[in-house]
């Protein structure tokens, strides 16, 4: 199963949905017309998938960003409004020109064959040095087109933005933070993720959206071209092949940057080419009102610790969502967008992202724990958490385990899709009970790791043994949070194979890296 799907709106920053895997799990989870929260909307197809089939979803999301693709997913904007939209843009005036042409002229070179005026498609960077090495475009007068070397003249543009970017990054920032904001520091690193250029190009266009008077869907549809063109136009675009995957705010080695008219162009384009989780839409609405008997999805705009405050008094049968990874990258821009499309009421709940930097598997356990004891209290005593967990990786899924089992819930089940890096994972609560934890022991795991290869019989990779052994701990209550918790893991697992009762078929260097096998099996591989 390929899990990695870049057609979604912001997808690149999104945990990956599978999709075969994911219908077919959704429609085992819980019967149709019944309640289901989905507490962390990681990946917003999901709550409109589950919806879709029937189920009548509660969704918690604190992210504004999320917020609005939760419902763009439930309600796909039309063509005819979308193309509407850029039109609306593109005559709107910017002093005495088309903005559409003012845009398009912030990023004008010269074709390097025939030497004739043409917008440049985006820019190559060098990230460490900072300076202009290539442009790319396409010449409608002569046909030439790739990528060039960049001129004199296309650096001197762009170093002339360079120098008049203090004001208008000083009202990019007004949008999120205010001059005496503590946070409007942490911003103004963030905002580093944009070039001058893109800084006045996109400020141009979002103060436009606040002037321009149409109906309340062209300008959904408005914000949804400006929210792809934010993410289009950072500097996080590596260049090369390689789909991108950021997480931490830091600038490829070499990276592009995208011509801001062109990326509102491919916008409309995109979202008509986006296939939607229900063609014809999902019932949706906002809490506390509630979708129809047959299904549908109701968002409440705000973490789950505030709808757990309330509290929300709804008969749950089930308990679902996709487990993320952390990702500073896009919590972080998510903060400047939504200041930059709603203002900074918009982002004032959710702004404390701006200013949070650890986001190692230590805080993630931290952070899931507060999670499962928040779901604790949102549902009753035996309503399951189903989680899929993508990407998966061996200190993630310590940071799951550990946060699940010392906070009162135990795996019911545990399924890996093979090739895909997938846990399909259902909890339950734990029983009450007086037994002590017991510290995690070497001799312990080694022999949940024979065991595990025994019932195998067969090599495993190391993810697969790494599972074993938590899930051979936290049925024994051998788990214990500690603050290196992870870590502590991590060493007992790789000393436990140590052992001569084991053997790296590959002989690598690093035991997550191999193929593992009990050593009295070797000659047989």
């Amino acid at each position: 199963v390929n899990t990695l799907d870049f057609s979604a709106p912001l997808s690149r920053y999104l945990p990956p949905l599978p999709g075969e895997v994911t219908q077919a799990w959704s429609n085992r989870i819980a019967p149709p017309a019944a309640w289901l929260l989905e507490p962390l909307a990681a990946s917003p197809r999901l709550p409109v998938q589950l919806a879709a089939s029937g189920i009548r979803v509660l969704a918690t999301a604190g992210n504004p960003i999320i917020r609005f693709l939760l419902d763009l997913a439930a309600h796909p904007p039309g063509e005819a409004d979308l193309r509407a939209a850029l039109s609306d843009l593109a005559i709107a005036r910017k002093d005495d020109e088309r903005l559409e042409i003012h845009l398009q002229n912030l990023y004008q070179t010269h074709c390097a064959a025939c030497n004739q005026p043409v917008p440049a498609e985006f820019f190559t960077w060098d990230g460490k040095s900072g300076e202009l090495l290539a442009k790319t475009y396409t010449c409608p007068a002569c046909g030439d087109m790739g990528e060039r070397p960049a001129s004199d003249e296309d650096r001197q543009q762009a170093a002339r933005w360079s120098h008049a970017e203090g004001l208008h990054r000083s009202r990019a920032l007004e949008r999120v933070a205010a001059l005496d904001d503590p946070d409007r520091t942490h911003a103004e690193e963030a905002l580093r993720l944009y070039l001058p250029r893109a800084v006045y190009a996109l400020g141009t266009v979002i103060n436009r959206l606040d002037s321009i008077s149409t109906s309340d869907e062209r300008r959904r549809c408005l914000v949804a071209l400006i929210l792809y063109a934010l993410d289009q136009c950072n500097s996080l675009w590596p260049h090369g092949g390689e789909r991108p995957r950021p997480r931490q705010l830091s600038l490829p080695g070499i990276f592009r940057e995208y011509n801001v008219w062109q990326a509102l162009e491919k916008a409309v384009n995109f979202w008509v080419s986006f296939s939607p989780v229900a063609p014809d839409g999902v019932a949706h609405t906002l809490w506390p009102d509630e979708p129809p008997e047959n299904g549908g999805l109701v968002i409440y705009e705000g973490p789950l610790r505030e709808a757990v405050a309330e509290p929300i008094d709804l008969p749950f049968a089930a308990l679902a969502g996709i487990i993320p990874r952390p990702n500073q990258a896009f919590w972080t821009l998510s903060a400047l967008w939504a200041g930059w499309l709603w203002g900074r009421q918009a982002v004032a709940p959710f702004k404390a992202v701006l200013r949070r930097r650890r986001y190692d598997w230590q805080w993630h356990a931290e952070a899931l724990r507060s999670l499962f004891n928040n779901l604790r209290q949102a549902a009753g005593e035996r309503v399951p958490f189903h989680a899929l967990v993508p990407e998966l990786e061996p200190d993630f899924l310590s940071a799951l385990m550990l946060a699940a089992a010392t906070s009162g819930w135990q795996v019911d089940s545990f399924e890996t899709e093979k090739n895909a890096e997938l846990a399909i994972v259902t909890f339950s609560q734990k029983k009450t009970s007086r037994k002590k934890s017991i510290p995690a022991d070497v001799n312990f795991i080694r022999r949940a790791l024979r065991q595990a290869l025994e019932k195998r019989a067969e090599p495993a990779e190391y993810l697969s043994l790494h599972a074993s052994a938590l899930l051979a701990l936290a049925q024994k209550n051998h788990l214990i949070f500690s603050d290196e918790a992870v870590g502590n893991l991590r060493k007992l697992i790789h000393a436990a194979l140590e052992s001569d009762e084991f053997t790296d078929l590959e002989g690598r260097a690093h035991p997550e890296t191999g193929r593992w096998a009990l050593s009295k099996w070797q000659k047989m591989f």
